[in-house]
């Protein structure tokens, strides 16, 4: 008979939190939405509309911020795992770098889960030799290339382009 490794928690213990654990942290790495989502903020609010060209395309990586959930639970899993490592003193320098690697780890994880492929939109507004940049999520339902004929559309707290 095996002999199951659940971290001295009953092993139903142990799978409800690394659940939570996943939920947790994938509920932290929320990212920013495509162009044709709008969210609660920019519903019935009166906004600008612009007509233009795009005159430059270019993909870029979007950093979502690091809301700190990845450093918590990877602290929290490597402390539990590092704990049963050894006896007495062992147990406890286990948990101390158990928490410390698993916060590094924890945080890496969140960082690269939090990165997004966005373009970075040059476009030159019709009547103006003015140009304007504008960064948003791709949208591989909605591709936009150069010399598109756009409509942009102004918030007072976002931007974004649309094809015509």
């Amino acid at each position: 008979m095996r002999k199951r490794f659940c971290l001295s928690l009953p092993c139903n213990a142990l799978r409800a939190c690394l659940l939570l654990t996943l939920a947790a942290a994938a509920s932290g790495c929320a990212s920013v939405q495509p162009p044709s989502v709008y969210g609660p903020m920019e519903v019935m609010q009166k906004m600008i509309v612009h007509h233009g060209v795009i005159v430059g395309l270019r993909e870029v990586t979007m950093q979502n911020p690091s809301t700190g959930t990845g450093q918590v639970l990877g602290g929290s899993l490597g402390g539990i795992a590092g704990s049963e490592v050894g006896n007495g003193r062992g147990q406890l320098v286990g948990g101390v770098v158990g928490a410390g690697l698993g916060q590094a780890l924890g945080d890496k994880a969140e960082r690269a889960l939090a990165r997004q492929v966005g373009l970075e939109i040059t476009w030159r507004e019709d009547g103006s030799d003015q140009e304007y940049v504008l960064v948003q999520a791709k949208d591989p339902e909605h591709p936009l290339a150069v010399g598109d004929r756009i409509r942009v559309v102004e918030s007072a707290s976002s931007i974004r382009a649309f094809k015509e």
